[in-house]
């Protein structure tokens, strides 16, 4: 798969993915924001447009590749998760769970906090079992009561 950029001044800007086994798709970001998708078969061929989509409508759009879409909870289960809070903490380089994996520092059962996923980077490591390794500079992303989160701090020094 290849990927073609084109700066298209006053309009914005095009993006060209040609595909192994044929056709393109072709996206265009306007600069105001809207994305134009077209779908082309062949090289000789004309383009034909498939959607359009505002800013926020490619943003979901792109979580839902990427994996990390996340529905909120309908109406009425406002009260599941009363006493829980997420929150986005970070590694330090001296921390003491720097080179050990989440299940050997104990995390879930010595704090009462759930990593739910890791930012490592421009990564995002969603669900991280008991055998991801935490870096130094990593942001685990953690759930629990505010007791579970100073318990955390309290663990990562």
């Amino acid at each position: 798969m290849r990927v073609y950029e084109t700066d298209l001044p006053g309009v914005g800007r095009r993006y060209a993915v040609e595909f192994p086994d044929g056709g393109r798709l072709t996206v265009l970001v306007g600069n105001d924001g809207t994305r134009e998708t077209y779908w082309r078969e062949d090289g000789d061929g004309d383009s034909d447009r498939l959607f359009s989509l505002t800013e926020g409508q490619a943003r979901k759009l792109a979580e839902i590749y990427d994996g990390t879409y996340f529905e909120p909870a309908p109406e009425g289960v406002d009260d599941v998760l009363r006493d829980a809070r997420i929150r986005w903490v970070g590694v330090g380089s001296d921390d003491p769970v720097v080179g050990r994996t989440i299940g050997e520092t104990g995390i879930r059962s010595r704090t009462g906090a759930l990593v739910l996923a890791v930012q490592r980077g421009d990564r995002t490591i969603s669900s991280p079992d008991a055998n991801t390794r935490i870096e130094s500079g990593d942001v685990l992303v953690a759930v629990g009561t505010d007791e579970a989160h100073e318990k955390l701090a309290d663990l990562l020094g």
